[in-house]
């Protein structure tokens, strides 16, 4: 994996070594192993590699072609060398010898920028063609990596990061107050507004064209919600997907050197690592598995149908592979504090969930220790693999088959007896209502999610910008509405998500981050699958159980509640409130935090600190989301104004 950056100086100036030597350093941390620079009269790439994969040794970026026709920069990985190889006419044995970054600039020089449709893998891409002046940037459909851009009069710039837009001294550091707003609020990441004004990102599935002095954007992917496969047995919608899996986990274990997993004692973690233990067996390598759990003895309140701690579940997985070495990783006293500087500074930007920092740190510290290069993890299981199918009963019901509604309705009820038919009717006729019909039902039932009770937004902030009116455009439904239709759903959750800064962030610490559950072939498949393979008799994530039967430990199958993670992230914060009251301190004496979060209304929150009941939906909406989200985007906002200094 690498970092990319450039510049296309259209207005004559000439380029200053003090400015490249910036943009060179702010590069450098996330590609160790080498750096290098481009350069013809006014256009200027560069890149800085981390080695990942074997075919990274041949990696000599930025490429150009003999004839002068094309430049790349291509930060990412393909999962489709061998396939891409065939359809570009290159024999195994020479492509065996090229980095992947030879083979997509072949494919550019076959496709111009329609080469990303012939691309799967994780990627962001910049290619200049000198003799058409033109510039394009892409990014894989589900943002993998990412990449942003400015434009000026005189230039036109690009790089992996904002900040390393900023190492330029004509691009300004501004906070894009809309962005920043859309955060707070957990709003879905539309359009390609970043959180810095007059920066923007390639949105994921995009190509943006820079030409002629104008800039175009076009998407070139779209999920398909109306495709549907139809197979003729359920045992062969299994082994389908057993093929589909095992080739997603396959093509992400190509590295030079350790790999290892993310696992909890959940669906998604345990199926990708039983399947990377499996087929490294077959090559005699070995997995490294985490697992992050609470401090010994923890015996804390969790809410209904939780558990606190995933190690027995990833533990009895573990014991079935000979070749998994299991580390379980507790939070050794460490509070969300610890990391929040040091993730702001290296994703520039507020991380989204600071409790979780914690264990995700230590993870990726420990393994950096190992000098692991890979590390799986399987954050998209819930839209591809382990999707529940709970959306087969509106769907049944919206469509008139009112008996085998009937019929899956008393299943559901069978399977889950605390469930209600009032929630099972909710369930089927909630997204057939009028929407103010809907919200005023939930109001009713005290089940609607007020804005400021889990958003440290100040309320002059929120009525600047019509808070309300963005949470509308967004689409976002703050009552927690169901939906009809299982495959909009998942194609929305996807949309909704840009994980590339997160991403790049490891590549600090050594690492490569792979999602096979986000693997774009397996997705479009489990997207085109009926939604009785997902729910069948009641029973959700009818498909994965099937497929994991006798590979999954009963412990993870028949576990009647799920992990929560950093179950213990209260006790953290209590054993060090007077640090988290210097922070409200500082931030408040900051000018400008003040203008975008309630600290005010934080301050008064962490001085009725309470004594119990950490399972409760308001506590966890109040300090697990609240306290600790808006004390990281005040952080993020002093972040950038120190900068501006």
């Amino acid at each position: 994996m690498s970092a990319i950056a450039g510049i296309i100086q259209h207005d004559g100036r000439p380029f200053e070594r003090a400015t490249l030597a910036r943009m060179q350093n702010s590069l450098a941390p996330y590609g160790r192993d080498a750096q290098r620079l481009w350069q013809r009269g006014y256009a200027m790439l560069m890149h800085a590699l981390l080695r990942t994969t074997p075919e990274d040794s041949y990696d000599a970026q930025p490429l150009a072609d003999a004839q002068g026709r094309l430049v790349i920069a291509f930060d990412g990985r393909l999962d489709n060398r061998e396939e891409l190889a065939v359809e570009l006419g290159i024999a195994r044995e020479p492509a065996a010898a090229m980095a992947d970054s030879d083979l997509v600039l072949a494919a550019c020089l076959r496709w111009d920028s329609d080469a990303v449709l012939h691309m799967l893998g994780d990627f962001a891409l910049a290619a200049w063609q000198p003799q058409a002046a033109k510039l394009w940037l892409a990014r894989d459909p589900l943002g993998g990596r990412p990449l942003f851009w400015h434009r000026q009069a005189g230039f036109f710039a690009f790089a992996s990061l904002p900040k390393i837009l900023f190492a330029l001294p004509d691009v300004p550091r501004a906070l894009c107050e809309e962005r920043l707003h859309d955060f707070i609020c957990l709003l879905p990441t539309v359009g390609p507004e970043s959180f810095f004004r007059e920066v923007y990102r390639v949105e994921p599935g995009h190509v943006t064209t820079f030409e002629g002095g104008k800039v175009t954007s076009r998407r070139y992917h779209r999920f398909d919600t109306r495709r549907e496969i139809r197979l003729a047995r359920d045992a062969d919608y299994v082994e389908a997907l057993r093929e589909q899996l095992d080739r997603a986990v396959a093509c992400r274990l190509r590295a030079c050197g350790p790999i290892a997993s993310h696992l909890s004692s959940g669906y998604d973690s345990s199926t990708v690592t039983a399947t990377a233990a499996r087929l490294l067996a077959a090559r005699g390598e070995r997995l490294v598995a985490y697992t992050a759990v609470p401090r010994e003895g923890f015996n804390g309140p969790v809410g209904t149908g939780r558990h606190a701690d995933e190690g027995p579940g990833a533990r009895a997985l573990a014991a079935r592979h000979a070749n998994i070495e299991h580390v379980l990783v507790r939070p050794e006293g460490r509070t969300p504090l610890d990391f929040l500087h040091a993730s702001i500074e290296t994703m520039d930007r507020a991380p989204l969930n600071p409790c979780n920092q914690v264990w995700f740190e230590n993870i990726e510290a420990d393994a950096e220790r190992r000098g692991v290069k890979v590390m799986l993890i399987a954050q998209m299981g819930n839209m591809s693999i382990s999707y529940t199918g709970e959306q087969i009963l509106p769907w049944l019901f919206g469509h008139g088959r009112w008996r085998a509604w009937w019929r899956e309705a008393q299943a559901t009820r069978r399977r889950r007896p605390g469930l209600r038919w009032r929630g099972l009717l909710a369930q089927s006729l909630g997204p057939y209502l009028p929407a103010p019909l809907w919200r005023g039902l939930q109001k009713l039932r005290g089940q609607d999610l007020v804005l400021d009770h889990y958003a440290a937004i100040h309320p002059a902030f929120m009525q600047r910008m019509d808070s309300t009116a963005r949470i509308r455009a967004s689409g976002w439904d703050m009552s927690y509405r169901p939906w009809a239709d299982g495959r909009a759903m998942r194609v929305a959750a996807l949309l909704r998500m840009d994980i590339g800064e997160h991403a790049l962030a490891s590549n600090a610490r050594g690492l490569e981050m792979r999602d096979p559950s986000a693997d774009l072939r397996l997705i479009e498949f489990c997207l085109a699958l009926p939604y009785a393979q997902y729910q069948r008799d009641g029973q959700t994530r009818w498909l994965l159980h099937r497929l994991m039967d006798g590979v999954l430990p009963p412990e993870i199958v028949d576990a009647k509640t799920r992990g929560l993670q950093a179950a213990d992230w209260y006790e953290s914060i209590a054993s060090a409130l007077p640090r988290y009251r210097e922070e409200l301190a500082g931030l408040a004496a900051h000018g400008g935090v003040g203008d975008y979060v309630d600290l005010d209304a934080m301050a008064k929150e962490l001085e009725r600190w309470p004594d119990s009941g950490w399972d409760r939906p308001a506590v966890i909406q109040t300090y697990r989301l609240k306290l600790l989200r808006g004390i990281a985007v005040g952080n993020f906002v002093r972040y950038v104004d120190a900068r501006n200094r």
